[in-house]
């Protein structure tokens, strides 16, 4: 009776590969160092919508500040 390996998922080729694994069997990805890598708190909001929100609230910020100044010298 053999055990079952457990497998998950590479994390550059998304093939399933055995946990564990120093080194993926599919795109041969060193994942040695992909195991190190920690998610920064930064990391986890990066991502379309945050950026494009945060150039919607920028754009926004520009025009209130351009209204005010041309509002003011009339």
């Amino acid at each position: 009776m053999s055990v079952p390996k457990l497998m998950q998922k590479c994390p550059f080729c998304l093939e399933p590969i055995i946990a564990g694994a120093t080194r993926c069997k599919n795109c041969q990805a060193d994942l040695s160092s992909a195991a190190k890598r920690q998610k920064t708190w930064f990391s986890q909001y990066d991502s379309f919508r945050v950026g494009f929100l945060t150039g919607l609230l920028f754009g926004l910020i520009v025009a209130i500040l351009i209204y005010g100044h041309f509002y003011l010298t009339l």
